[in-house]
């Protein structure tokens, strides 16, 4: 018993230190091409978050109790939520098309996100339009059974925007900050 304590004792002092060290390295400080791109990126994750949450506003407690005013308020914040988009993703594909930079290894993500940028633009204008119709709608029952694959449509595109956008980000060495919970 006595034997067993003062090797817990022992190992616990061992592992004290292993504990204090850090072993992941310090974030280095990003020159100023690096940062601002990491800049507008923060702002283009927050915009298509917003996007996931207006849809995911939507589709709780869509069910036969919702009401049509309900109903058109969350398909409104949806079509709101894309409109809010097309300015963040204009500014990042201008800060990534200008940035002279790069290296060879890099380019071809650049190349993928470009093309993703190119490919999401018209389905953040498609979203809103589709929205806005869909909160002008006046039958429950039509937005009520459109809505989960008009829903199911947009979530797919933005996560597929997203992946192009974070495996940029990896190959230009850019950590994104945690959203700030509000």
């Amino acid at each position: 018993m006595m034997r067993r304590a003062v090797l817990a004792a022992g190992l616990l002092c061992a592992a004290g230190p292993l504990a204090a060290q850090n072993i992941y390295p310090a974030d280095t400080a990003l020159d100023a091409d690096h940062a601002g791109q990491r800049d507008v990126f923060v702002v283009l994750r927050d915009s298509t978050s917003s996007i996931s949450a207006a849809s995911a506003r939507l589709m709780t407690e869509m069910g036969p109790t919702a009401s049509l005013p309900w109903l058109q308020a969350r398909a409104r914040g949806v079509a709101q939520a894309c409109a809010r988009s097309v300015a963040p993703l204009a500014q990042a594909k201008s800060v990534v098309s200008e940035a002279d930079w790069l290296k060879p290894y890099q380019m071809k993500p650049r190349a993928e996100l470009l093309k993703a940028m190119d490919a999401f633009n018209p389905q953040l204008a498609a979203c809103t339009k589709q929205w806005t119709a869909m909160a002008a709608d006046t039958s429950q029952t039509r937005i009520r059974d459109n809505a989960p694959h008009a829903m199911s449509v947009l979530e797919s595109q933005v996560t597929d925007f997203n992946r192009a956008a974070q495996l940029y980000l990896q190959y230009i060495s850019v950590k994104l900050p945690l959203p700030k919970v509000k």
